[in-house]
């Protein structure tokens, strides 16, 4: 048999140091930096306004960087409508902000000016959380069921910590700032990613079936050499597609594709060198379980010595070699 050309499950210790050597400056950040939460996190200042004179979104995030609010989510309206989301305003900063709208655009009609306390922003990331963590615990009761083992579905679901772990230790080194779309994010990647890791095991599951004789490990090295195109092109086209918006689409959006980006790389990383090789190192482990104890069962018991028979003299007698006397006869 022709071994394959790429032996990704035989090398699969550098794919978890490539991982490790990304979750782990990933966290040393988060623990040092955190992450840069927005407005829906720690609450803010949303303002509905209607300005005299025509604008745009660069013009107005122009006026508010003299304020450092140049982070600002800025989203214009039908006619001369202006939304704005900032961090919490207190009503100086606020009225100076409408001032300079004022030298610049003329007159500021205030259509609506609401805040949002810290207090909403704390359930809305026990919220997040909460949503994840629930989507994890049920795909692997999906998973469990769909493949008839909850193997691929804990190695599905450590992959999915690793993609969410990857995209966290992006935004924190990246300083990108975590607002509602945030979520989105991660609900996107998850489902990504889980999808990727999906198809690879349902061809696992099909090679399982037709090669039942082939070790497991070069049966997932076969399975993913054959998923690997479909897999790359997948997630290459995503990635030129998202990257378009990231590079030619507003500042408002920038952050949100550049996650997305993030997630897809991941994810499609994940279902080839994380999910595979834990599922194969859980299988060749419980091998090693089951082999153990039967080998040790199947050890030969250590028989006594045997004791020479008593001359009638009383002494120790020796036995006889009669099989050789008998061809010394012969």
């Amino acid at each position: 048999m022709q071994q394959p050309s790429w032996d990704i499950i035989g090398n699969r210790k550098w794919g978890y140091l490539f991982s490790l050597l990304v979750i782990i400056p990933g966290i040393i950040a988060l623990a040092v930096n955190g992450l840069n939460l927005g407005v829906d996190f720690t609450g803010g200042t949303f303002l509905d306004l209607r300005l005299e004179k025509d604008f745009t979104t660069g013009q107005v995030r122009q006026v508010l960087d003299a304020f450092g609010l140049g982070r600002s989510i800025i989203q214009k309206g039908a006619g001369h409508d202006l939304s704005i989301r900032t961090r919490f305003l207190s009503e100086e900063e606020r009225g100076k902000v409408l001032q300079a709208l004022r030298g610049k655009f003329g007159e500021v009609t205030v259509l609506r000016a609401d805040e949002v306390g810290p207090r909403i922003g704390r359930e809305l990331r026990t919220i997040a959380i909460l949503g994840v963590v629930i989507g994890l615990l049920l795909q692997v009761v999906y998973i469990s069921y769909r493949f008839k083992s909850v193997r691929f579905a804990v190695a599905a679901d450590l992959a999915l910590l690793h993609d969410i772990l990857v995209v966290l230790a992006a935004f924190s080194i990246s300083r990108k700032e975590v607002n509602s779309s945030f979520v989105a994010v991660l609900l996107t990647v998850v489902g990504y990613s889980i999808n990727d890791t999906i198809v690879l095991f349902d061809r696992i599951r099909e090679n399982l079936s037709l090669r039942a004789r082939e070790p497991f490990d070069r049966l997932v090295n076969r399975s993913i050499l054959e998923a690997l195109v479909r897999s790359l092109n997948t997630s290459i086209t995503t990635i030129l597609a998202i990257g378009a918006v990231y590079f030619f689409g507003g500042p408002t959006i920038r952050d949100f594709a550049f996650g997305l980006m993030v997630g897809i790389a991941t994810g499609a990383y994940s279902s080839i060198f994380t999910a595979s090789p834990i599922l194969v190192d859980w299988h060749l482990w419980s091998q090693r379980q089951r082999a153990q104890p039967a080998a040790e069962a199947r050890l030969p018991l250590e028989e006594p010595s045997p004791v020479p028979a008593a001359s009638p003299s009383g002494g120790a007698g020796t036995t006889r070699p009669q099989r050789k006397h008998k061809k010394r006869r012969k």
